[in-house]
């Protein structure tokens, strides 16, 4: 089965209604493969998909091909083998959540999002030792591909570049992003004759005299050249450029 889930992490996302309705169809050892592009979003429906994918009998494999963030990175560790673009990135931190209410109901909640967060720590643990995942986790942390590689969240780069990811929710961090990526992908721009201030036909006149005087140079010392007129100093005149 090759499917793909994208967006957020949230019920009403048709790639993921899309998932659940396939698994229920699938034969019990067949081959799953998967990929991934989202923020994140539900800690517990990561946590339910994650545990979905490790439940099952057939080999599963995640690709990220973009951004694998919070609950989209929990899904990811239901995976037999997780492979990542070359250029794409994993966010792993702890449950958030919003409150409103006076003092008992906010304490309650914070309460409650450590025992998330203590959910959400063991879904990374068959991958990374808990003291250095924990770490991971309070410090809000970004990685490369090649971070989490060195780390065991991977184990396989691929070479290809990154897509773009979709979010409502998230939707300032997604154009972070996105703007990344389209920066790293982006065609350099050539540098122009008029950017230097210098006209091209200065500039062809400057690298063919630039030329001669290093075919001279290389002459053999034996062969006496003719006389030559003496040119402009061209290191001056770069120096000026």
């Amino acid at each position: 089965m090759k499917h793909k889930i994208k967006g957020d992490i949230i019920n009403c996302n048709s790639s993921i209604w899309d998932f659940n309705y396939q698994m229920k169809s699938i034969k019990e050892d067949e081959d799953i493969d998967l990929s991934v592009n989202s923020y994140g979003g539900d800690a517990f429906l990561g946590i339910d998909i994650c545990n979905t994918l490790k439940d099952h009998k057939g080999l599963v494999t995640v690709t990220i091909t973009g951004m694998a963030a919070s609950a989209a990175s929990v899904i990811c560790m239901g995976a037999d083998k997780i492979r990542a673009h070359a250029n794409t990135m994993l966010m792993v931190h702890n449950a958030q959540t919003f409150v409103a209410g006076d003092a008992k109901k906010l304490r309650k909640a914070a309460d409650d999002v450590e025992k998330v967060s203590q959910a959400v720590l063991k879904s990374y643990t068959n991958r990374v030792d808990a003291d250095t995942m924990k770490k991971l986790l309070d410090d809000e942390t970004d990685l490369t591909a090649e971070e989490a590689l060195k780390y065991g969240l991977i184990d396989e780069i691929i070479d290809a570049e990154p897509e773009e990811v979709e979010s409502e929710i998230f939707e300032n961090k997604a154009k972070a992003f996105n703007n990344k990526i389209t920066a790293a992908v982006a065609p350099k721009q050539p540098i122009s004759a008029s950017a230097s201030g210098i006209d091209e036909n200065t500039l062809k006149q400057m690298f063919a005299e630039f030329k001669n005087e290093i075919k001279n140079e290389l002459k053999p010392k034996e062969i006496v050249s003719d006389p030559v007129v003496p040119k402009q100093n061209l290191s001056s005149l770069f120096l000026h450029l």
